[in-house]
């Protein structure tokens, strides 16, 4: 990289670093036109303050997503697929970093969530772990979940349609679709069952 190149870079991360910071709804504004040309793909979308995002080139986000205050995204090493409607809240990260994140539609993230894609390496006991570098993953959220408050999801799961993780939970393994599941690690409390006279999921209502 040029020196040319090395100071447009920064230049570019300052102006970016700078409308993250903006409030109201001038910010949220400036935030998704200074934003949008970096991302892979992005529809309609808001970026409350403080939100981080890194790796811009490798995260695709769908209409009518919600990023509130002082989440992240991290994706410098990995990728990140966001669907339509999907609400990120306070203080949650999801990181794609050294592996993946594919979040479906209609999906609900609670504040302080944790999405994380690639585990440490802990092999060896003659090194650090911090210099062991990277185990890259996969998670898929699929389509209508709720992760409640403070959750955090490992690498190499997936979190099936219409599920809901409780408050707190920490989820090492699949979770089928329309379970609840909470704790540590996190176990199938009991299934969504849809109520008398109420269309099956997935129905449609009677006109």
């Amino acid at each position: 990289m040029t020196t040319a190149e090395r100071i447009r870079l920064h230049l570019r991360e300052c102006g970016l670093w700078l409308a993250g910071w903006i409030p109201a709804a001038a910010g949220t504004l400036l935030r998704r036109l200074a934003y949008r040309p970096f991302f892979r793909k992005a529809g309609r979308f808001r970026s409350g303050v403080g939100v981080v995002i890194y790796g811009f080139s490798n995260i695709s986000l769908g209409t009518n997503v919600a990023l509130n205050r002082l989440s992240m995204l991290a994706a410098d090493r990995g990728r990140i697929t966001i669907g339509d409607n999907v609400f990120l809240g306070d203080f949650s990260i999801i990181s794609g970093d050294d592996g993946e994140v594919v979040i479906g539609d209609n999906v609900l993230i609670a504040s302080g969530v944790v999405i994380q894609a690639a585990d440490h390496r802990i092999e060896r006991t003659d090194i650090p772990i911090m210099e062991q570098g990277h185990t890259p993953g996969r998670i898929v959220i699929e389509d209508d979940v709720w992760i409640a408050s403070n959750a955090v999801i490992t690498s190499n799961v997936t979190i099936g349609r219409g599920a809901v993780v409780g408050a707190g939970a920490v989820v090492t393994r699949d979770v089928p679709p329309m379970a609840i599941v909470g704790g540590v690690p996190a176990r199938v409390i009991r299934m969504r069952e849809p109520k008398a006279g109420s269309p099956a999921c997935g129905d449609a209502p009677a006109a």
